[in-house]
């Protein structure tokens, strides 16, 4: 299971229990950074620093990882979600008109972007209930209209991000000042995303292959791997100190 940095002892207890109340008989908790680090294609053994940004619907979590351990991390509760709502929020009280999470979504994806559109004046009509009469209704929107709100949004993700980087020792620093950042989770395929973090940050970035399915790429490695396993498993709690004597089951 993979958990965000600083995940408190509550929090951790609670994942616990809810695994053990869906029946699953072993758990080892590993930092997301570091298994989204894997999944994107990071070698465990690796003695270089890499930075892996892993921005999913409602979290963003910023790992520096080298020779399998986290360097330095930083997770914030903010992710593409938030556009989602900014979006929301922005139409019912500026335009007049209610509208759902699938909408929002559609003009994320096909309309907002993290950078100033090509096209500002690019437009979509949008449907749902007009705040006034309480009856379906419709308008029309663009991408200027929107580019503004998105922004918001995207500027305080990369707030977290340029924080994280602030605090690294020169050597690390150096090492991500060659490699860059690599981007992983929904939120990373947000439209021009990356490319606004280079301009910010002064760094190389990319993408990872599939950004979604890092993390779970991450942890499928670990679980093949046991002593990668037992090297990054958390044991902030109680209920994880076992684990180390049951991981001898996992090598057998």
């Amino acid at each position: 299971m993979s958990v965000l940095s600083g995940i408190t002892q509550v929090e951790q207890r609670a994942l616990l229990r809810a695994a053990e109340e869906a029946r699953i008989g072993r758990v080892c908790m590993v930092e997301e950074g570091l298994a989204a680090a894997l999944g994107a294609g990071v070698r465990i053994e690796d003695p270089h620093a890499s930075a892996v940004v892993d921005i999913g619907g409602a979290t963003t979590n910023v790992a520096v990882v080298a020779n399998g351990s986290i360097v330095n991390a930083r997770a914030e509760r903010i992710g593409s979600w938030d556009i989602n709502a900014a979006i929301i929020d922005h139409v019912r009280r500026h335009r007049g008109l209610v509208i759902g999470a699938q909408t929002a979504e559609r003009l994320k994806l096909e309309l907002v972007s993290a950078t100033i559109p090509d096209d500002l004046a690019q437009e979509i009509t949008i449907k749902g209930r007009d705040i006034l009469t309480g009856r379906p209704g419709a308008i029309e929107i663009t991408a200027g209209e929107l580019y503004p709100i998105a922004h918001e949004v995207v500027s305080k993700i990369v707030e977290v991000i340029s924080t994280t980087l602030t605090e690294l020792p020169a050597e690390v620093a150096s090492d991500i000042y060659d490699r860059g950042l690599i981007l992983t989770g929904g939120g990373a395929q947000f439209n021009g995303l990356d490319n606004y973090l280079r301009d910010q940050t002064k760094l190389p970035v990319r993408i990872a292959d599939e950004p979604r399915y890092a993390v779970v790429r991450g942890l499928e490695q670990m679980f093949d791997e046991p002593m990668w396993l037992r090297r990054v498993m958390r044991y902030g709690s109680q209920p994880l100190l076992h684990l180390e004597r049951d991981l001898s089951s996992f090598e057998t």
